[in-house]
């Protein structure tokens, strides 16, 4: 997970609050999609002969958004790391335990945006990302897409991470007993969170 997003590791903006300001719907709330919306990952395991995939279920994000005023705008996320699913319940426990996210110890992975910038057509969230107890500032690069569906009168956004982190620097550093590198460290971290 070395270049988080967090949200883990990041966006991951669900049950949050979410404001869009533009010049023609000037603080007009943005209703976020959960069915379309998802906080996902992948790692390398089997030495990078396969990967495992999953995505975190319970998170919620505070969004604020001026597209024309970045320095208005701001994000907030906040994750549930028991949440964890991998479509095994036994991999699942294991992720959950204190080899890895320990969530009875810290139960929250979480970014907050100290400001936004953008960088031709690529933006960042410039912020402090926490997870597994330890917080680092990170930049968090993100897209934007849109598509206006003018029969319902309605503006979908998409804002997409794809950010890579490195679980040793937030004190993940669980290894196979009998297999060297079973287990990737970089965590590729893929969110797509989809509002209207």
């Amino acid at each position: 997970m070395k270049r988080l997003l967090p949200l883990l590791l990041i966006f991951a903006f669900a049950t949050g609050s979410v404001a869009q300001e533009t010049p023609e719907k000037e603080n007009k709330p943005i209703r976020i999609d959960r069915n379309h919306s998802t906080v996902g990952f992948n790692v390398p395991i089997v030495m990078g002969l396969s990967k495992v995939t999953g995505k975190f279920t319970d998170f919620s994000v505070d969004l604020i958004w001026d597209a024309s005023n970045l320095e208005a705008s701001s994000v907030r996320v906040t994750i549930q790391a028991a949440s964890i699913d991998t479509g095994i319940d036994g991999r699942n426990e294991h992720l959950r335990s204190d080899d890895f996210f320990d969530v009875e110890v810290h139960p929250e992975i979480s970014f907050v945006s100290s400001s936004i910038l953008r960088r031709g057509d690529e933006y960042f969230a410039q912020g402090v990302f926490t997870m597994h107890g330890v917080s680092k500032d990170i930049f968090l690069p993100f897209s934007i897409r849109s598509f206006q569906d003018a029969a319902n009168d309605s503006d979908w956004t998409a804002f997409t991470v794809d950010y890579t982190i490195d679980r040793t620097d937030y004190n993940m550093n669980w290894t196979h007993s009998s297999v060297d590198y079973f287990v990737g460290n970089n965590i590729q971290a893929d969110i797509v969170i989809i509002t209207r």
